[in-house]
């Protein structure tokens, strides 16, 4: 099915800029963007067609995920990710993660986000898990670039790509 224009939303400081990964949270009906040449996450209001906030401070931006109020934010520039609320905006914990933080996945029900990491010249490719209530954390080094994380439906399998090369979730239980 072809996609079509309904609408164009602006966004300040937009002109000339850099975006990245952007992701739809249905509880809150909001849209979070990556901004990533002005490191800061644009917030998009979907059912009133606007420009609702802009959230400062994600060094070097690389994506946004949602997961029923919750959302990751992987940050390239400083090797991290942020946990916010969807709804307040609230910026509930910062956890460091391998170099160059890209796709991430985030589950609500069970608590987890799991952020898949480029890596650089010191580092390698990396998946990171995160327990958001706990802290703890684990990762696994990759066999290439990771680029996307997804989850199923039931939030139960995961997977990471690269290019059109798939890595699974049998390492993600090794890991639990």
């Amino acid at each position: 099915m072809p996609l079509k224009t309904v609408g164009v939303i602006a966004l300040p400081n937009a002109a000339g800029s850099a975006f990245d990964h952007g992701a739809f949270d249905p509880k809150t009906r909001r849209v979070f963007i990556a901004h990533t040449a002005r490191n800061c996450v644009e917030v998009i209001d979907h059912d009133a067609q606007r420009h609702m906030a802009t959230l400062p401070g994600f060094p070097g931006v690389a994506g946004a995920v949602a997961d029923d109020g919750e959302i990751l934010v992987t940050n390239r520039g400083a090797a991290s990710v942020a946990w916010l609320d969807a709804a307040t905006f609230e910026t509930k914990a910062v956890f460091r993660t391998g170099a160059r933080p890209n796709g991430a996945a985030v589950v609500k029900r069970a608590a987890l986000g799991i952020v898949a990491c480029i890596g650089d010249e010191r580092e390698p490719p990396t998946l990171q898990v995160i327990g958001l209530n706990d802290h703890k954390q684990v990762a696994i080094d990759l066999p290439g670039r990771p680029r996307w994380c997804v989850t199923d439906a039931a939030s139960v399998r995961w997977r990471a790509w690269s290019g059109h090369r798939p890595f699974s979730s049998p390492a993600l239980r090794r890991m639990r």
